[in-house]
């Protein structure tokens, strides 16, 4: 059996907005094991941005535990959920999120630079990434010089590049064609068959499909 990565246990968030709060997320239980490949569905309004972004550490939850690869991160502060961040989680957008001035190569290594590793070490492991998503020979084109779908994989890579414990794909073939995004997708179940634990939120049932579980989400709660 894989081992358990990340663990929720009643998981609420509410918004207060001055007189007025929502309850966004209601009790939410479920747990994710080392290797799986998860996709997280639901209309718009379900709550399934809002459980991503705990699930990502961009935000903490109201009530209940999530413990990730181990460790309480329920009521950690913006440091150390950074530092999560930048150890545990690699992030993947639907709209790439690249830095225009830069080579791919510069871009797959930055988040090494806020790692701390040298100039050598970010080299070699950016250009080993980007081989790994089949862009070795486009690593020195800027993000303009590339397609929709080569710049999905630079932006796979740079999720990549720090061995993270979680890739989180948040609606990642949302800008893509219809043929982009099967290639894109072919990509995810390589990386899943490597091993790397994806959770991907979409609301296309087809790239749904591909996962090998489906959380489904309404008003807030787990369907």
């Amino acid at each position: 059996m894989s081992e358990t990565l990340l663990a929720l246990e009643n998981i609420g968030k509410t918004y207060n907005t001055g007189s007025f709060s929502v309850e966004v997320l209601k009790g939410l239980t479920f747990d994710i094991k080392q290797g799986e490949f998860i996709a997280l569905m639901g209309a718009s309004g379900s709550g399934k941005s809002t459980l991503m972004n705990i699930l990502g550490c961009l935000d903490v939850p109201t009530v209940g535990t999530y413990l990730l690869d181990g460790k309480n991160v329920s009521h950690a502060n913006d440091e150390e959920l950074a530092d999560i961040r930048n150890e545990k989680i690699g992030f993947i957008f639907q709209t790439f999120n690249l830095l225009a001035k830069y080579t791919a190569l510069d871009n797959v290594a930055l988040p090494l630079i806020y790692a701390g590793k040298d100039k050598t070490e970010r080299i070699q492991r950016a250009t080993a990434v980007l081989e790994k998503v089949g862009l070795g020979d486009r690593m020195h084109h800027k993000p303009n010089e590339l397609s929709g779908g080569q710049r999905q994989r630079v932006a796979i890579a740079r999720a990549l590049v720090n061995n993270p414990a979680i890739l989180l794909a948040d609606e990642p073939t949302g800008n893509l064609d219809s043929t982009t995004t099967l290639e894109i997708l072919d990509l995810f179940d390589e990386l899943h068959q490597a091993g790397n634990t994806i959770i991907m939120v979409t609301h296309e049932e087809e790239v749904g499909e591909r996962a090998e579980k489906i959380i489904r989400m309404k008003d807030g709660k787990i369907i």
